[in-house]
């Protein structure tokens, strides 16, 4: 599982992968997570996560203006 600096769990926004699918760009677009706990977005490439998978990763995620 991904956590935020802050510790909240890092969710994939579901809306953003909603769109890509639309667009029929699933496979190349980056990922959009979210913290569930203080809001801050962190956007990641599909095959960072991949790697990442498994293991406790601390993203240091910053806010989107």
């Amino acid at each position: 599982m991904m956590t935020c600096r802050c510790g909240g769990p890092l969710r994939l926004d579901l809306a953003h992968i909603s769109e890509a699918q639309r667009f029929n760009c699933l496979t190349t677009t980056r990922l959009l997570w979210k913290c569930c706990l203080c809001g801050r977005s962190l956007w990641l490439e599909q095959a960072t996560v991949a790697r990442s998978n498994g293991s406790m990763v601390v993203a240091e995620a910053n806010a989107l203006a």
